[in-house]
């Protein structure tokens, strides 16, 4: 007797598997490669083959950078608590944060890999949560403030040139910022929080969008007791967030930007005055991105790319840089994340050195705790 139960099991087993959805990612990446090429196949080869070495190097170094900054952000904050952590830490732990994102669908597995590492540094789950929980919410938050000011400054030139993607792009962007204001809204409002705890799961259980209440319940207090301890963090070290803000700014300049370079490595006619709209374009290729579920968001990576970017140049210019691109800013991660992982799974363990942690939230109590501080 078919039963669909046991069938859905197994779709939802192949997809944590990590073999197949490296097979899908490369699948899916040459699906679109080989729609985008099949006209132009000659062209793409022949605009591939005038590379510059040096451009080439110059990104790579780029991007390995890229991942140093925000292993030396994870490093700074994991130093609150333990103060021997060393940025090569912090290093290792980008570099699979950045793999494991790129190997699980939605990038669900990056945090479950980065609080592995951290377990074998030393860094007990308490205090490795609390450092992913504040490296979230501020990356976050500078994220939603680099995009925004991006589409203010040209909003009538995107709107106009790029309406069909204009609708997913706003939306991602809203749904990035929707995601952090929700979080705040809850942590800093007893109110909110009171009506979200009673009637709203209630509702959601009523329209089935909650499936079990007293799990969603349970979690949401695991995660807002999080949230919570991490806003009295951002509240009392407040230089450390500006430089966490700063790198993480340093950071998506970096990615952003990285079409352009690959646009004049390649001997492509640009201008200084494209970067800012090449720069926009990669913003909005990473908001469309966040509702692609596909490992690594293979496929509709690189269609959307060159859909984009052939606004600017040819089709084959387009999908050769996004060749380069990805090469560099994801199979690039995918090899020196695999290296830097399986060097991390051999070193010796270090003993973890546990630290008290708060067990309860009470948004009450925190406000009024953020008032006082506030005061003084």
């Amino acid at each position: 007797m078919y039963n669909k139960n046991s069938m859905w099991n197994k779709i939802k087993k192949l997809f944590h598997s990590t073999a197949f959805n490296i097979f899908l990612i490369f699948a899916l990446a040459f699906l679109v490669l080989f729609v985008s090429m099949k006209d132009d196949y000659v062209d793409v080869i022949n605009t591939l083959k005038k590379v510059k070495i040096g451009w080439l190097a110059f990104m790579l170094v780029l991007m390995i950078l890229e991942r140093y900054m925000l292993g030396w952000g994870l490093a700074a904050e994991v130093r609150l608590t333990h103060p021997k952590y060393t940025n090569k830490q912090g290093f290792v732990n980008a570099y699979t944060a950045g793999l494991f994102n790129n190997i699980t669908p939605g990038a669900s597995g990056g945090q479950i890999a980065q609080g592995y590492i951290f377990r074998k540094q030393g860094i007990p789950v308490s205090n490795s949560v609390g450092v992913l929980w504040l490296d979230f919410i501020v990356y976050q938050m500078t994220m939603c403030a680099f995009v925004f000011f991006l589409l203010l400054i040209r909003f009538n030139y995107f709107y106009q040139n790029y309406s069909q993607f204009f609708l997913i792009v706003i939306l991602g962007f809203l749904v990035a910022v929707g995601i952090i204001g929700f979080l705040w809204a809850l942590a800093l409002s007893p109110r909110f929080y009171t009506w979200l705890t009673t009637k709203g799961i209630k509702i959601g259980a009523k329209l089935h969008i909650v499936r079990n209440e007293k799990e969603t319940l349970r979690n949401l207090d695991t995660q807002l007791e999080q949230f919570a301890k991490e806003i009295v963090v951002l509240k009392t070290h407040k230089k450390l967030i500006a430089l966490l803000s700063i790198e993480d700014l340093g950071r998506l300049f970096i990615y952003y930007a990285v079409p352009f370079f690959c646009a004049l490595a390649l001997g492509l006619d640009v201008k200084p005055s494209m970067f800012i709209d090449m720069t926009a374009l990669a913003s909005f290729v990473a908001m469309v991105n966040a509702f692609l579920p596909m490992p690594g968001s293979s496929g509709g990576t690189e269609a959307t790319f060159i859909l984009m970017f052939s606004t600017l140049f040819s089709q084959s210019d387009a999908t050769s840089i996004m060749i380069l691109w990805r090469l560099l800013t994801f199979y690039q991660v995918l090899i020196i994340g695999s290296c830097v992982f399986f060097y991390a799974r051999t070193r010796k363990d270090i003993p973890v050195e546990e630290t008290h942690v708060p067990t309860t939230y009470n948004p009450s109590a925190l406000k009024e705790a953020m008032d006082k501080e506030e005061k003084q």
